[in-house]
């Protein structure tokens, strides 16, 4: 077995790694963390884990039991887990990060969008981008570095992020896009992925029965995005412009989030204004998903006609994904449905830990959504 350490097993996310650790084939969760939930039972704080781990105390983030587990899924907030993860690496832990701190390749664009200073750069070349779909080869390469011995950090991708990247990747990957153009993307998120701690927006009084965008005008997961589709454009050998000697320079993207009532689910929708004399048909968006996700265990392209829904993918680490094109507009609509706790969050961190762990990547992560 290999023993996994979860930070902030209180938050959503964290308990969401700690469900899906619990049906695990070799992932045994040996320590849990919480400053302020620091010497309670997990089974008091959620009853849903009583008779799975009514032994499992929270400790706080500080323990020096985590320096002795193979993995540790750090679920703290944006900011915390660079603090963290200097000491869990020299101690040759594994880090799975769920937050932005090791999303980014270059300090300088993480300190851009989050507006702080980086706290370890040096950790940063022991990282890689934690989206298996879109940055297979990087993980594999993080996986053989493991085997050999060294302590590597993966930085999972955000559930927005997440969403975006599979809607609009098989376009953009088939040249079918403007590299110029600006793409929009309107994405709408259940609650919980505002956190466990409430508050004025997410309070059920304002969140019921309300449907709201924020983040304006530039919100902290543009550039995310915006990298990302600028690597695959530059992949398909249409990159935008800019100094690609240091990365490929971001894509033109305008991102909007809303909020809806909703526990759990994200729907992505992504406008991709066609390239100057490429000609396609619904056909060939179609085969061109089909074709990129084809042999992937979590996302699934649906058939021409039908579009994805949060409900069927509800509780689970699974995507649906689909596109049409808008001849008259020459604009592809794409779109994609995952969980945001999930494939959005803690799906997502399993599944990148199974490929750096050498193990299957949908290890633990065979359910199906109880929904329609």
């Amino acid at each position: 077995m290999i023993k996994a350490g979860i930070m902030g097993a209180t938050g959503y996310a964290g308990a969401e790694v700690l469900r899906l650790c619990a049906n695990h084939p070799e992932f045994e969760v040996a320590v849990i963390t919480s400053d302020s939930e620091a010497g309670q039972h997990i089974a008091d704080i959620y009853p849903a884990f009583r008779g799975v781990y009514d032994e499992l105390v929270l400790e706080p983030h500080a323990t020096d039991n985590l320096l002795s587990c193979d993995v540790v899924f750090m679920g703290v907030p944006h900011k915390a887990g660079m603090l963290h993860a200097p000491r869990l690496i020299d101690a040759g832990v594994t880090c799975i990060d769920l937050s932005a701190d090791f999303r980014f390749g270059v300090a300088a664009d993480y300190e851009a969008a989050y507006h702080v200073q980086h706290a370890a750069p040096e950790l940063l070349p022991r990282s890689a981008f934690g989206q298996p779909e879109t940055n297979r080869a990087a993980l594999e390469a993080l996986a053989a570095r493991r085997a050999a011995g060294e302590a590597v950090i993966v930085g999972c991708a955000g559930c927005y992020v997440t969403a975006s990247i599979l809607a609009a990747t098989p376009a953009l990957a088939a040249g079918f896009v403007n590299p110029e153009a600006t793409i929009v993307i309107d994405a709408i998120s259940g609650v919980t992925g505002a956190g466990r701690k409430a508050n004025a927006r997410t309070h059920y009084c304002s969140a019921d029965e309300s449907l709201e965008a924020y983040g304006l005008p530039l919100h902290r997961h543009q550039p995310e995005i915006a990298l990302s589709y600028g690597r695959t454009l530059s992949a398909a050998g249409m990159p935008v412009a800019g100094d690609a000697a240091l990365r490929p320079a971001p894509a033109h993207v305008v991102f909007t989030p809303h909020l809806a009532p909703l526990k759990r689910g994200i729907l992505a929708t992504a406008y991709l204004p066609v390239a100057a004399g490429v000609e396609i048909d619904d056909a060939a968006l179609h085969a061109a998903y089909a074709s990129a996700y084809g042999k992937s265990s979590l996302v699934a392209t649906l058939p021409q006609g039908v579009w994805p829904k949060t409900g069927s993918v509800a509780g689970t680490a699974r995507a649906h994904v689909n596109a049409s094109y808008n001849v008259d507009e020459r604009m592809i609509v794409a779109m994609a449905a995952i969980d945001n706790l999930g494939k959005g969050a803690a799906g997502q961190a399993v599944q990148c830990a199974n490929i750096v762990f050498g193990l299957a990547e949908d290890a633990g992560l065979g359910g199906v959504a109880c929904a329609s």
